[in-house]
């Protein structure tokens, strides 16, 4: 699965006969190595007509991250701003090409988190993290929902960076929350909040009973291990 990017538009589910189940629990897939063994791959798709797409599902707001599954269920994170939508600048044969300040002034934004049957696309449940003024600005090429979930048979994880770490279990109860302060992730040498900004990025990561986080920004930068069934620091490193 590619990183997808949610603007009002559509989580799509490609028609591909299972061989087996197998779980896509974090950023490129279990080990990190961006394979799924003993599926077919459909060589096309179309979209407006339906071909090899089994369901699609409106998801609003500006995203980056990536869908994760375990078994049926499929998660996927998004920020929907309130007011005006938020759109993408500076892409490709736009006006803005090529600029990198960030977007100013933005208001107050949702930070959601959706659960999905995998099989159908039908919303199971939904979860507003946060909502509230982001406390970092963003890339105009970029969005506040960057990192990618990670999951295990009975949580999962969401970053928003800034706004930050959350742990639910498969029904959308949160388990819990911690709070790293504001990420600034900009340019180098880029301490004032009030310069520009990228957005933070990194995925949390799931192995046996820890969360690592990797906070690398224009600050205290640490990495970190927390026990996954209550987000307590195990360590950290600067």
């Amino acid at each position: 699965m590619s990183p997808s990017l949610r603007r009002g538009l559509a989580v799509l589910l490609l028609a591909v006969p299972a061989m087996g189940q197998q779980h896509w629990p974090q950023f490129r897939g279990a080990r990190a190595q961006g394979i799924a063994e003993g599926f077919a791959t459909p060589a096309s798709w179309d979209v407006s007509k339906g071909k090899n797409v089994l369901w699609k599902t409106p998801v609003p707001g500006l995203a980056h991250s990536s869908p994760v599954v375990w078994g049926d269920r499929m998660f996927v994170t998004t920020t929907v701003r309130k007011g005006a939508k938020a759109s993408l600048e500076s892409l490709y044969g736009s006006e803005g090409y090529g600029r990198g300040d960030s977007v100013k002034n933005e208001p107050e934004h949702d930070y959601l988190v959706y659960c999905l049957d995998k099989n159908t696309g039908k919303v199971k449940w939904k979860s507003s993290a946060r909502a509230g003024v982001p406390k970092v600005k963003r890339h105009p090429k970029s969005s506040h929902a960057n990192p990618t979930p990670a999951c295990t048979a009975e949580r999962v994880v969401v970053s928003f960076g800034s706004e930050g770490l959350y742990c639910y279990d498969h029904n959308g109860k949160l388990i819990w929350m911690r709070d790293f302060g504001v990420l600034n992730s900009g340019a180098p040498g880029n301490r004032d909040k009030n310069g520009y900004q990228w957005g933070f990025a990194s995925s949390p990561i799931i192995h046996g009973d820890r969360v690592y986080v990797q906070c690398d920004h224009e600050g205290d930068s640490f990495v970190a291990a927390l026990r996954i069934k209550d987000g307590k620091d195990i360590w950290r490193t600067a």
